[in-house]
């Protein structure tokens, strides 16, 4: 009975000697595990911006008529190329002016006549007061005469061009058709730039008011633009906006072709900022500088639409800073509070240091260590552990 409670005595004793020694062994191996060491290396660091935005065309055209009337013809339909000086659209200019028309051009006809009348007595005159047959006060009045009649004739062909909003084109096809052949009741708008209809205001038969006799600016019939150079126009924090400028390089990627990266280069930075969900954000501008010559050959060119359109959602990555070949370390190896950057080294000593660039990941370290030094990550909260 005895050796029975001796040998049970001794298996408890050595159960609980190798559980301590397990025990042992656990805590030895988490306090290693939480006590990572990490090196000093020697890289490029480079903090980098990445924001989203849209593709909008450098240049946009809005084509308004400088008269009002009717559209009869559009000679062009969304997603059409032009050439520049290609006709866009036939109006049929709106009655009550037509009227107008005609009664400035019988105007200029009755001033025309005019002048060749009072030119005529003056010629009359001039030759009469040279044999001394009149006097030279009835001579001075033919002379001012004539020239009243001048200045009725130009008012008269001002008030013609400005009837016809300044379309010097028509003005002179006006003043070389003869009166009785009736009014140009036919004005055809024409593209100012070669480029794309990105979109379509109105229909065929629908009136249109002129662009530049009312207040609002006149009816838009459609828009124009280039899309052979495209701008990113993209909303920059407030935290990063300050280390953006002008000329800065930048990569845009295009989720509509994943595959194919451009280089850009940020072009104007908004003085203004504006406030969206509680954060400041300024709008700033990116020109696509690599479109390939091919590219920019279609988006020039008559048959499908381009690559490039406008709207496309664009990724903007930014090269904001970069420091070549210098010291880093985690970001997560450094503990900053009170304006203070310090680290432990194997050990447990404490280590101010002095830092520079920094990123999502990394940090540049100025002063307080060389390369190949190695620090301790701090250990993890037990509660992140968990987590």
């Amino acid at each position: 009975m005895k050796k029975i409670v001796v040998w049970i005595v001794g298996i408890g004793v050595l159960i609980g000697l190798v559980y301590m020694f397990y025990l042992s062994r656990r805590h030895r191996s988490a306090s290693e595990s939480t006590e990572k060491t990490i090196r000093v290396q020697r890289a490029d660091v480079r903090v980098r911006a990445a924001e989203t935005g849209s593709l909008e065309p450098a240049n946009v055209v809005e084509i308004k008529s400088q008269q009002s009337g009717e559209i009869q013809t559009l000679y062009v339909h969304l997603g059409d190329r032009v050439a520049i000086a290609q006709p866009l659209a036939l109006l049929q200019t709106e009655s009550g002016q037509a009227r107008r028309i005609a009664e400035l051009r019988a105007a200029i006809a009755q001033e025309r006549l005019n002048v060749e009348t009072a030119k005529r007595e003056r010629d009359r005159l001039a030759t009469l007061f040279e044999k001394g047959f009149v006097a030279r006060v009835e001579l001075e009045n033919a002379e001012q005469r004539l020239e009243s009649a001048h200045l009725k004739r130009d008012l008269a062909l001002h008030q013609l061009l400005l009837s016809l909003e300044g379309d010097r084109k028509r003005y002179h096809a006006y003043l070389k058709r003869p009166l009785h052949e009736g009014d140009i009741g036919d004005f055809t708008l024409y593209a100012p730039i070669a480029g794309t209809v990105i979109e379509m205001k109105v229909a065929e038969g629908e009136i249109v008011s002129s662009g530049l006799s009312t207040v609002s600016g006149g009816t838009t019939l459609m828009r124009l633009a280039d899309l052979s150079k495209m701008l990113v126009k993209a909303k920059i924090n407030e935290v990063n906006v300050g280390q953006l400028q002008e000329g800065q390089p930048v990569e845009i990627t295009l989720d509509a072709i994943p595959h194919r990266p451009y280089s850009g280069r940020l072009i104007k930075i908004s003085p203004r900022g504006e406030k969206e969900n509680n954060i400041v954000v300024y709008e700033v501008t990116f020109g696509i500088e690599n479109t390939s010559s091919s590219e920019v050959a279609l988006l020039k060119s008559p048959g499908p639409l381009p690559l490039l359109m406008p709207g496309m959602t664009a990724n903007v990555d930014i090269l904001v800073a970069e420091a070549k070949s210098v010291l880093y370390l985690p970001r997560d190896a450094v503990v900053q509070q009170n304006r203070k950057a310090t680290v432990t080294l194997p050990g447990g000593v404490t280590r101010e240091i002095r830092l520079g660039l920094h990123n999502e990941t990394v940090v540049e370290v100025r002063e307080g260590l060389k390369e190949g030094d190695q620090v301790l990550m701090p250990k993890q909260k037990e509660e992140d552990s968990h987590s």
